[in-house]
């Protein structure tokens, strides 16, 4: 049963005392305590951790396909599409350029497709039928930290964690981290007994740029005293202030440090309760990454920490030196620092805790923007680079340092693509030489992206690989605005501040101007492109001609900004939904009708093509006198 909060708890609205945890070994016997300084003891049961995989085939034909379609279409853009004259090459090798870009970030993301993990298969404990049985008698300290939740949010996780089941053997104390110094969190926290602590009073260091890791720092430090030796079944749970528990989360995570004394974190993936897989327009299911690319970084024994519900050893943690405080999104860096000291990780493929997703204009931008800024942080900091930890091989520096590629490369592409096909509805200026082979190498390429950036393992993940793409869309600006925020920080010493995502009746409500301003600009302008160029094919410019192709196009980047836009007035509910699906049956229409066009269109070689501007039947009368005096 699920306890409740004891009823008439006193308000104390005086600033309280410093709350320590007690350490790990407070009860074990002076003479039993291993100092940290004594010979150490020659372990020969150390269990070594030998990862296993399967090899997934429709990756390797996927990728395969993807980089042979790749080479063709390179082939056929260099040789085929560049001949824009003199004045507009330079256009058509920066679009090219930008292409490169995104097959780089596809190359990195098909990776995580070609290897599956093995999944261990846990003995039942004889004992206790219908839990797994384990190696060792883990004590999972459980760590909450928050600042200012409400404490109905944070009683929610708590209970949770503290009715979790537990394989036999194993025990738990669970540690409310409390950085707003709350008396009403302390008295309940008392309340609850001696397996639930409170620990409060650090002082925040000013300018502090994470305070969460400051946080948890403060209480491991208190449960691990530097001059004790770490046993290895102590495990640290860390849930996020809303993160609810299921019953089985550690007789499902748990069993997982059983496959090596050098396994130090176990990872489970987010879901949450107020998020509707059908209007998802921010990505908050991120099912792409939850699905598709962690079950592949666990094969790779690549270390994608996610910052809630994921237990790590406590050897692990204290070694590296707790959780970083040189960067906003201490998750990632952490799960650099385990893998640079030789530390392994599983991820569980299975949801065991529900959170709560922000819905408003502002914290969703807020907190994107955070992660951002917190990758960008680390790039920019020669000490703790990815590329330039030997620690490291590699493969482990790519993929450590593709978030912010994949961020840079969005930035990039993003407005590029937004504003090339409004150049050719206004100017008639289109940067390639329509032909066959061009037609034919772009389709098989098409084709080649789709099956490896839409691969699903169930129908219904198509769509929510679909909203992934419109939430990169809308986030190219936030991706600029974090990079360039992160660069001055580093030339002018200044610190960037944690903020965390409010939840509960602490949510922003403050306008969502700031971050809806593009959006509704470009929306504008995109609309007002596709009507101009309805307009030009309605006086005469040809529907088989660019001017088509590129209102299709337009209409097609339209979609995103729409959508937020009609987020941020009229809010979630089924008409949203519905808008939802009619986009994503719109965004794909648009696609395969443009390639349809191009295979159907009159050929346009550069002696057609007078140098990049298409011919005045092929735009229509809007600019004409202009296009007259260019050529």
């Amino acid at each position: 049963m699920i306890r409740s909060a004891k009823p008439g708890l006193p308000e104390e609205p005086a600033p309280i005392a410093v709350y320590a945890a007690t350490p790990f070994n407070a009860n074990t016997p002076a003479s039993s305590k291993q100092p940290i300084s004594a010979p150490a003891v020659e372990e020969t049961n150390f269990k070594y951790f030998q990862r296993q995989t399967e090899i997934h085939w429709y990756g390797w034909i996927a990728m395969t396909f993807y980089i042979c379609a790749f080479v063709f279409y390179m082939y056929v853009r260099i040789a085929h599409s560049l001949d824009l004259g003199p004045g507009y090459i330079w256009y058509g090798i920066y679009l090219l350029c930008v292409e490169v870009l995104g097959f780089t970030t596809t190359i990195i993301y098909g990776l995580n497709l070609l290897w599956n993990p093995v999944i261990e298969q846990f003995p039942e404990d004889p004992s206790s039928p219908g839990r797994p049985q384990v190696r060792l008698p883990y004590h999972v300290r459980v760590c909450v930290p928050c600042y200012k939740e409400d404490l109905e949010i944070l009683r929610r996780t708590i209970l949770a964690a503290y009715d979790a089941l537990l394989p036999a053997g194993c025990s738990r104390t669970i540690y409310l981290c409390d950085d707003g110094k709350d008396p009403r969190k302390r008295k309940w926290c008392e309340s609850m007994g001696k397996e639930v602590v409170y620990v409060s009073g650090r002082a925040r260091a000013p300018g502090e740029m994470n305070g969460k890791s400051g946080n948890l720092n403060n209480a491991l430090a208190q449960i691990y005293p530097k001059e004790y030796a770490i046993p290895g079944n102590e495990v640290v749970c860390v849930f996020d202030a809303d993160q609810v528990a299921k019953r089985d989360f550690f007789l499902k995570t748990l069993p997982y440090f059983d496959a090596g004394d050098d396994i130090g974190m176990v990872l489970s993936p987010q879901c949450f309760h107020n998020l509707n897989l059908h209007e998802d327009i921010f990505n908050h299911s991120n099912i792409h990454f939850w699905e598709y690319m962690q079950p592949g970084y666990d094969a790779l024994g690549f270390i994608s920490c996610t910052g809630t519900n994921f237990l790590v050893r406590a050897q692990a943690i204290m070694e590296v030196g707790g959780s970083p405080m040189y960067t906003m999104t201490e998750d990632y860096a952490l799960g650099m620092e385990l893998k640079k000291f030789g530390w392994h990780c599983r991820y569980v493929q299975e949801y065991l805790a529900i959170g709560e997703a922000p819905h408003e204009v502002r914290n969703m931008y807020q907190q994107r923007s955070r992660w951002t800024k917190g990758h960008f942080q680390i790039m920019f900091n020669p000490k703790v680079c990815p590329l330039f930890q030997s620690q490291l091989s590699w493969g482990m520096r790519i993929l450590y340092s593709s978030g912010v590629w994949a961020y840079m490369c969005a930035a990039i592409s993003t407005p590029t693509f937004i504003i090339i096909p409004l150049l050719t509805i206004w100017i008639g200026v289109f940067p390639l030489v329509i032909s066959r082979w061009l037609t034919l190498g772009l389709t098989i390429y098409s084709v080649a992206t789709q099956m490896v950036l839409y691969y699903v393992r169930h129908p219904n993940h198509t769509e929510a690989l679909w909203f992934a793409a419109v939430a990169n869309s809308l986030l190219w600006w936030t991706y600029i605005k974090a990079c360039w925020r992160a660069i001055t920080a580093k030339l002018f010493c200044s610190v960037i501040t944690f903020k965390a995502t409010a939840k509960g009746p602490g949510k922003l409500e403050n306008s969502a101007f700031r971050d809806l301003w593009l959006p509704g600009l470009s929306f504008i302008l995109l609309m007002v492109s596709v009507g101009v160029a309805i307009w030009q094919l309605f006086t005469g410019a040809s529907v088989l001609s660019p001017l088509c192709i590129s209102m299709l196009w337009a209409l097609y980047n339209a979609i995103p900004p729409y959508l937020i836009l009609h987020f941020a007035i009229f809010g979630r509910g089924l008409h949203l939904q519905f808008l939802c699906k009619l986009c994503f049956i719109l965004g794909w229409f648009c696609g395969i009708a443009a390639l349809v066009i191009m295979w159907i269109i009159k050929v346009y070689n550069p002696r057609e093509y007078n140098g990049g501007v298409a011919q005045n039947e092929a735009i229509g009368v809007l600019f004409r006198k202009i296009h007259n005096d260019i050529t």
